[in-house]
Parts: structure tokens; C-alpha cells; sequence
């Protein structure tokens, strides 16, 4: 089952390094929702602004946290 793929490459090796790309993928996501928070709160003021900026921090944070954690068990 490893080595379903011609030429030595392994199909479970493939695909963990599709895991990771798109994880990477994701990771920049993350970032990208932070800088535009972070415009968003300087451009509007609505009394919310330390909450939304703290719930796009935890998300990178816990993208951060998958990224890390799928170097690790992959």
C-alpha cells in the first residue's frame, strides 16, 4: 500500500506532504485575517474593536498551533 505511486514515491508520503502545503496554505490565511482586522479596527470604530482583534489573534494563534502540531505527528 506505501508505494502505490511508481518510481519509489509513497501515496501516504504524498499525501502528508499535501497536508502540509495546504496547512502552510492556511497559516498565511490566518495572517491575512489579522492585517485585515487590524485595517479594519483602525478604520472604523464600532466598541468592539479589542474583541475582534483578540478572536483573530486566537485564530492565528491556533493555526500557528495545527501548523506546528502536523510537522510534528507527520
Amino acid at each position: 500500500m506505501e508505494t502505490l505511486l511508481t518510481g519509489g514515491f509513497s501515496l501516504v508520503a504524498l499525501l502528508k506532504v499535501a497536508a502540509l502545503v495546504l496547512l502552510g496554505i492556511y497559516l498565511v490565511f490566518a495572517l491575512v485575517v489579522v492585517k485585515q482586522v487590524r485595517l479594519m479596527t483602525d478604520t472604523l470604530q464600532l466598541g468592539f474593536e479589542t474583541a475582534v482583534k483578540m478572536l483573530s489573534y486566537f485564530h492565528l494563534a491556533f493555526a500557528v498551533f495545527v501548523f506546528l502540531a502536523a510537522l510534528v505527528i507527520l
